[in-house]
């Protein structure tokens, strides 16, 4: 069916975003139509939905943080997805701890290797999604978890998803002369 097209196209990176309200309540939620899209400035896609929390606290505080997610960490970032009350968050609800971001007052996933600060650059309404733009500002590694300026993927894995509740972890780097 061409409404699963996206299952044909994984793994796909799994990232967790986190966002925080205008009242300081933080939401972490997980994606997996995420893109780079321009070195120069270096900006960031989120496919989320109109009325995620992620969507109304980037427009509301005008910034956001993107950390990958790595096989130690798998689990509880899937479990993100829970919807809870906006002024909950999902970061106690799934025993994930925030890390004071350096740039922005969004914090981070402490458990993450990578954490990746964005200002809000702008939204585009794309289909039954908007895509959310993010000027990077700051990346914070984790020196465990990096390697060659990536993710230390041998050692630490990263998570793709493919479809509904189908993921894999990722292990191997290959190089494929261009």
């Amino acid at each position: 069916m061409p409404k699963d097209f996206f299952g044909f196209i994984g793994p796909r990176p799994t990232v967790c975003v986190s966002t925080i309200d205008s009242d300081g309540n933080t939401n972490i939620a997980p994606y997996s139509f995420v893109t780079p899209l321009s070195f120069d400035p270096p900006l960031i896609g989120i496919a989320a939905a109109e009325t995620r929390d992620t969507t109304l606290n980037t427009r509301e505080t005008g910034e956001f943080v993107v950390s990958p997610v790595t096989e130690d960490w798998a689990e509880k970032g899937v479990r993100t997805e829970v919807s809870l009350p906006r002024e909950e968050s999902e970061f106690e609800e799934v025993g994930l701890s925030e890390k004071e971001s350096t740039k922005i007052k969004t914090p981070g996933v402490k458990e993450a290797a990578v954490n990746i600060e964005c200002e809000y650059h702008s939204d585009f309404e794309i289909g039954d999604h908007v895509l959310l733009v993010g000027k990077i500002v700051h990346i914070e590694t984790e020196n465990e978890g990096v390697k060659n300026g990536r993710l230390n993927l041998e050692d630490i894995g990263s998570l793709g998803h493919v479809k509904g509740e189908e993921f894999c972890i990722s292990r191997t780097i290959s190089k494929i002369e261009r």
